[in-house]
């Protein structure tokens, strides 16, 4: 074989050669996983939990399916009306009996006295006057508070997402509450008991 010929014979080996390497190193770096992918996703956040919404009625004496029981009656708290001016200004919680809807109302300023309030009704512009009569009885009006209103739990009055929150009294232990939302009052009077007059049973559902 001439020298020329020996010389066409090894450059045609050593092209065929570099080609299969070429191969193998191309399959080799499609078969492994792309390194610098991987390390962005490494520094990608994970996606955070929602926090789960505080309970409005956390620390309160009461809550929705107790049984509160007082001069003689009880009542299962099925549903409550939440009002918050900055802060949870009261929780009128709703016990239905038939088609009224009877009420133990709390107030955080208050400690743990209960208002024990039964639907009363009232006739009240938008804005609740100073004075009011409410079961025959001439109400002085104690507070007033702009307020937003959230319904939890079932039974609960129907309300607008804000109105005004009003408390009256008439001397001794006698009060009412009375609420005005979107053109709609609701109002209930009743009695101030103080804690050991009223008696929590627990659950209704246990």
């Amino acid at each position: 074989m001439s020298l020329v010929a020996i010389a066409v014979t090894a450059a045609v080996a050593a092209s065929l050669g570099y080609l299969a390497s070429r191969r193998r190193e191309s399959a080799r770096e499609l078969d492994a996983p792309d390194a610098t992918k991987a390390l962005d996703d490494k520094k990608k956040p994970r996606a955070l939990k929602p926090p789960a919404p505080a309970d409005p009625l956390a620390g309160l004496a009461f809550a929705l399916g107790d049984v509160v029981s007082a001069e003689g009656d009880e009542r299962w708290l099925a549903g409550a009306i939440v009002a918050r001016e900055q802060a949870l200004a009261a929780v009128i919680f709703v016990a239905p009996e038939g088609l009224a809807h009877h009420a133990v109302a709390l107030f955080p300023a208050e400690a743990r006295a209960v208002l024990w309030l039964s639907p009363a009704a009232v006739d009240t512009p938008p804005e609740p006057p100073g004075t009011l009569e409410i079961r025959g009885m001439a109400m002085q009006r104690r507070s007033r508070l702009p307020v937003t209103f959230e319904r939890l739990g079932q039974g609960a009055p129907t309300v607008g997402p804000s109105g005004i929150l009003a408390m009256y009294e008439a001397g001794g232990r006698e009060v009412a509450i009375v609420v005005t939302s979107e053109g709609k009052a609701l109002a209930w009077a009743g009695r101030r008991l103080d804690e050991g007059e009223y008696d929590r049973m627990g659950r209704g559902d246990d």
